[in-house]
């Protein structure tokens, strides 16, 4: 029988989780559908130290990972991926499994089968779903409550290279978020990193969060909410109509401050960068189920702007893995998962719950101003 502990989804907790277990000399194996992301999502709060804390590795240490040093530490998504995607492959207590897509997982008792696309299976210990919003684990676990719900808005998210706009945006890199409430829409915007780590005018990357209520109908239309008002898909780069598009940047040219305006519009006009998240909320009625469990997004689903996604999520890490550590040697796994649920669940509880009463306001104060 197998004793290995699979970790099912490879980006940012997934890696990170299988970090901390690595600190405690833990070996996991990380399976992952995509060959090593390019593009994910745009920019993200992060701790240093936590980071540095629960993997063992100090991202101000080389290789160093670009942040802007503001009052919250601000970085981009694929540089973070690409620097845990580094540790990861470094470590040698975890295989990183890629191209691997998981189709069901069951619970067996005494252990947990995976079954793969390509036809194969294979046995583990335990499982640890760290598949994102739409986590397939947590479908396993939650079976009569398992998908997230629409929040009632879209963010259209984009990031672009400072050199390809006419003049610098005049916002210092250690200045922070920029945040913005007009006509019912809100932004959200950053000066951050450039791709060789420069915080120089002119090399940086300029991100930005628009946050937008009036896109029900196209989410619909698209497929990526069904009628019950669950979220299953997003608008991807590359595959968002040049006629919404340009609509978007009719809007941002009327509404958004000149700070930001050239970026925004550069953003929303190319295919190759926009994309629309429609952002969703899942507070869980478990975190755990036998010899499975759930981290991070897979786990709870929260607005971005509580600033708490990954962060969250490596918190989730940490706990865990160290729960691990501290497992006798003949202690059931599922009876750590149970211990972590415990501890977890009713800070994750609070969190989501506090997300949805910024998400309920944020619509409100849309409707109230169109």
């Amino acid at each position: 029988m197998s004793d290995e502990i699979v970790i099912i989804g490879g980006s940012l907790t997934g890696l990170t989780l299988a970090l901390a277990c690595a600190k405690y000399r833990i070996p996991v194996r990380v399976i992952e559908r995509s060959a090593g992301h390019i593009l994910g999502g745009d920019s993200l709060s992060i701790d240093l130290d936590l980071v540095a804390t629960t993997t063992g590795y100090d991202p101000r240490a080389q290789p160093v990972l670009p942040v802007v040093p503001a009052y919250r530490e601000l970085t981009t998504w694929p540089a973070l991926y690409a620097w845990l995607r580094t540790r990861t492959i470094e470590t040698h207590s975890i295989v990183l499994e890629e191209s691997k897509n998981v189709t069901a997982i069951s619970d067996m008792g005494e252990y947990v089968n995976i079954s793969f696309s390509d036809g194969s299976e294979r046995n583990a210990a335990a499982v640890i779903g760290a598949d994102g919003y739409r986590s397939l684990v947590r479908q396993t676990i939650t079976q009569e409550d398992p998908f997230a719900t629409y929040s009632g808005y879209l963010v259209w998210r984009g990031l672009v290279e400072e050199r390809e706009l006419e003049r610098s945006v005049a916002w210092s890199s250690n200045g922070g978020l920029w945040i913005e409430f007009v006509e019912g829409y809100r932004l959200v915007a950053a000066t951050l990193p450039g791709r060789d780590g420069s915080l120089k005018a002119g090399e940086r990357q300029i991100t930005f969060a628009w946050f937008d209520t009036h896109q029900g109908t196209l989410l619909h239309q698209s497929g990526c909410l069904t009628e019950e008002g669950h979220v299953i898909g997003s608008l991807v780069r590359g595959k968002i109509d040049s006629t919404v598009r340009a609509e978007l940047a009719d809007i941002a040219k009327d509404i958004w401050p000149p700070l930001w305006r050239e970026a925004v519009v550069k953003g929303v006009l190319s295919h190759a960068v926009l994309s629309g998240a429609p952002i969703a909320e899942y507070n869980p009625p478990r975190l755990a189920k036998g010899a499975l469990a759930i981290v991070g997004d897979a786990a709870h689903v929260v607005s971005p702007m509580t600033g708490r996604g990954y962060l969250t999520g490596v918190e989730d890490a940490a706990m865990l893995a160290q729960m691990l550590s501290q497992r006798a040697s003949d202690e059931p796994i599922s009876t750590v998962f149970k211990r972590f649920e415990i501890a977890r669940l009713p800070y994750i509880r609070g969190l989501v719950t506090h997300s949805m009463r910024i998400s309920d306001e944020f619509v409100r104060y849309a409707k109230y101003h169109r």
